[in-house]
């Protein structure tokens, strides 16, 4: 019989486990996969950096695959060779100049954690002329503040300096986790448009809904941050190096380099990018504008406050809005668990981390309590929101260009009837 045609073999269907076999098979699993992660852990770091820069470059690729007319492979070799040309540039020009002055900085950095004290101290018996006005710091009894700020701002600027000099030194581990990433982030963006079939076929057919507007969400929460932030980065970054370029600041290339960086650190990396500054022009020897010490440290730190509230209010709102929707209180603390259980990857991933727990645990808990009804996106409230907000301001605009049109429409009329009617 088997070899007539259109012969089918008799499906053979195994019975399906029991409760109790399911769930424990499920902690098994569950525990191998957390016990695979901690002994790879030294893997995790290029592969979720790799994975986080495939879906950057996911929607570029889609719309060259569009406009070239080639395949996807093709598409993804050309950005990752224009990719490693560029990386192979920065090493040169503009980058070897702000790698100069951040090796200047640390050097600095280092001489003033030593002479922090007798600097404070000389600075506590200067004289500062403000116009009319003048204030002789000598007869104020500082040293009680100075002896204090000194112990707190010592460790800060060692520590940095450390860190800028690990940062340096660290170039051939640095070059081997950058050609690692890039190779795993070959192959993620290559197969990116198959990885979410894979995992809804890994579904039951009941919930592939769910999840797929799970994925959705989830992907829209880590596409506004990531690109969010790496814009924010570029911005502060320049806006940071031009303007204390600007005020004479020494360092100006490197620390708006540490500027845009750390403005992937939640909260404190703004003010920790803000301090240094302040301190390189607190100690700073002369200046363009021929202030004291403590006046050109006023102009900086009044230069670097302007900066964020300028993010604050007008850049962040725009580029990035409310997809996140948290409470600062919530992202410092998940800042804060994430580099006790991360390190600096979970420092830099905490917030849209938290995003992303709460968009899928709070399906959990509707599962759980019997709520069937599916939310609303976690943007389209937002969306909708600003695209009404447009379509107002629209709609103002063309009725002030109406009602300025129509008195000089009502006093032409007339004179065009009587016209007529002479005719």
């Amino acid at each position: 019989m088997a070899d007539k045609p259109g012969y089918k073999p008799p499906r053979i269907t195994s019975p399906p486990w029991q409760t109790g076999t399911r769930l424990m098979f499920a902690v098994f699993l569950v525990g191998a996969a957390a016990a695979l992660v901690l002994r790879l852990k030294e893997l995790l770091l290029p592969v979720v950096l790799a994975m986080l820069l495939a879906y950057l470059l996911h929607p570029l690729i889609v719309r060259l695959e569009a406009v070239l007319k080639i395949g996807r492979t093709a598409v993804v070799a050309i950005l990752f060779v224009i990719i490693v040309l560029l990386l192979a540039g920065a090493t040169t020009g503009i980058g070897l100049a702000v790698t100069q002055q951040i090796i200047g900085l640390v050097q600095d950095l280092t001489q003033l954690s030593a002479q922090l004290p007798s600097e404070l101290q000389a600075l506590s018996q200067s004289v500062i002329h403000i116009g009319p006005w003048t204030f002789d710091l000598g007869h104020a009894n500082l040293t009680p503040v100075i002896n204090s700020l000194a112990s707190a701002v010592q460790p800060l600027i060692s520590q940095t300096g450390v860190l800028l000099a690990a940062a340096l030194s660290a170039t051939a581990s640095t070059v081997g986790l950058l050609i690692l990433v890039l190779v795993i982030s070959f192959y993620f963006a290559r197969d990116f448009g198959k990885l979410d079939d894979a995992f809804l076929g890994l579904v039951p057919p009941a919930y592939r809904e769910d999840f797929h507007n799970l994925l959705r969400d989830t992907g829209r929460v880590w596409q506004s941050f990531l690109r969010g932030q790496l814009i924010l980065a570029l911005a502060m970054g320049v806006s940071s190096a031009a303007i204390f370029g600007a005020l004479g600041l020494h360092f100006a290339l490197g620390l708006g380099l540490i500027a845009g960086l750390m403005e992937f650190v939640p909260i404190f990396g703004p003010i920790i990018a803000g301090l240094l500054a302040i301190l390189v022009a607190l100690f700073q020897v002369g200046n363009w504008w021929g202030l004291s010490p403590l006046v050109y440290a006023g102009a900086v730190l009044a230069a670097a406050i302007v900066l964020q509230q300028l993010e604050n209010n007008v850049l962040v709102p725009r580029i990035i809005g409310h997809s996140l929707n948290l409470h600062p209180l919530i992202v410092l603390l998940a800042a804060l668990s994430g580099g006790i259980l991360a390190g600096v990857l979970g420092i830099l991933l905490a917030a849209p981390t938290v995003a992303t727990l709460r968009l899928w645990l709070g399906y959990l808990y509707r599962k759980t309590v019997g709520i069937e009804s599916w939310p609303s996106p976690v943007l389209d409230q937002h969306v909708l929101a600003q695209r009404r907000s447009r379509l107002s301001r629209l709609r103002m605009w063309i009725a002030s260009r109406v009602a300025s049109r129509r008195p000089h429409r009502e006093a032409t009329e007339p004179g065009q009837g009587s016209g007529e009617g002479e005719g």
